[in-house]
């Protein structure tokens, strides 16, 4: 006799495991995700632990913009926990200034642009409603 698994009699918490076991296997969850959009499958793979650490130690050696991005992230993350966004703005155009290293240029300038976001919530809430709406609208 073959038993239903979505039956009532099955305790809660199975049910949620089966269903997340099935939708696994069918997906092959195993495979990582990219770390971003644009990455491929061989590129910037998100993982934790002392492998990942190792792995990011030697790019950061092969690439010395890596290292650099790492470092100014790390500035950027004490800066902020200090509440000090000016020495964020002001740390990002500094780089600008002293590289024309096209990948630091372009992070410099991403960086920036979070800090406006960051600096003035008001502006960027009345920037993000107002696309919601227009996008909205496009859809009607």
């Amino acid at each position: 006799m073959v038993r239903n698994l979505w039956s009532h009699d099955m305790p809660f918490p199975l049910k949620p495991l089966l269903l997340a076991a099935a939708l696994a296997l069918s997906f092959d969850v195993s495979s990582s995700l990219a770390a971003h959009p644009h990455d491929g499958p061989e590129q910037g793979l998100m993982q934790r632990g002392p492998h990942a650490k190792a792995r990011l130690a030697r790019a950061a050696n092969r690439h010395p913009e890596l290292a650099i991005v790492i470092d100014l992230r790390r500035l950027e993350m004490i800066y902020r926990r200090q509440g000090n966004e000016a020495a964020i703005v002001a740390m990002y155009q500094d780089l600008l200034k002293r590289t024309e290293q096209p990948k630091l240029h372009a992070f410099a300038e991403r960086r920036l642009q979070h800090a406006e976001r960051v600096a003035h919530p008001e502006q960027t809430i009345a920037e993000l409603r107002t696309r919601i709406d227009e996008k909205l609208a496009t859809l009607r």
